[in-house]
């Protein structure tokens, strides 16, 4: 009976590592592809990762950048809280306005947080593209 016991909470705490491991890939994943698509201008694309709740704020944003061109971003730094499933990232993005060609840096704060929607889980971008002054 101990046996079966212990095989079985060896069996639980391994598919929790798995879980988490794997929850924490599409996170890497997913903050990565995001960050990309701000970096070649591909905001329609990267509006698909912000929350529901901040969908339309952020599309406003987008507009506001039209004229925004990134040259490059730096990730300088990731706090992830694995028992919250959230992450913040701080971002550094290198651009310019298409009007007045002066390189400018503007730091982007992004907090994501994991989502269960309809059986499948997702990480979320709660937060909204930077301003681009």
């Amino acid at each position: 009976m101990k046996t079966l016991f212990f095989s079985l909470l060896l069996t639980a705490v391994l598919v929790s590592c798995n879980t988490q491991r794997s929850i924490k890939a599409g996170f890497e994943k997913n903050f990565r592809n995001y960050n990309e698509l701000v970096r070649w201008h591909q905001l329609e694309e990267a509006s698909l990762f912000p929350a529901d709740s901040i969908s339309a704020e952020y599309r406003e944003r987008l507009k506001a950048a039209k004229n925004v061109a990134v040259v490059d971003y730096r990730v300088m730094n990731i706090k992830y809280d694995e028992k919250k499933n959230e992450a913040e990232v701080k971002v550094e993005i290198d651009y310019y306005k298409l009007s007045t060609l002066s390189l400018k840096t503007v730091i982007d704060n992004q907090k994501w947080t994991y989502q269960e929607k309809e059986g499948k889980g997702l990480w979320r971008l709660m937060s909204l593209l930077p301003d681009f002054p």
